[in-house]
């Protein structure tokens, strides 16, 4: 008998846990969705390209240059 009045009284203590806490995760959501929205209402900032997409968009450039030079040199071999 003694541990059905216990197991009674842990679910009441669990469920008034649960009452005070829910309005601060309440309130967590809510800060939370209003931060997206400011965030999805907000002007777009322009993209700078970076010194790194330059290099990159170099290097690539330069093996494009070189395969063609290949292929280039594979079909004068197979017209022979």
């Amino acid at each position: 008998m003694g541990k059905s009045i216990r197991s009674k009284r842990e679910k009441r203590l669990r469920s008034i846990r649960r009452e005070m806490v829910e309005p601060i995760y309440d309130r967590k959501d809510a800060a939370k969705l209003a931060i997206q929205k400011a965030a999805l209402t907000a002007p777009k900032l322009p993209v700078k390209p970076t010194r790194a997409d330059d290099d990159a968009s170099a290097s690539f450039a330069a093996m494009e240059v070189e395969t063609a030079a290949d292929d280039n040199q594979i079909s004068k071999r197979k017209n022979v």
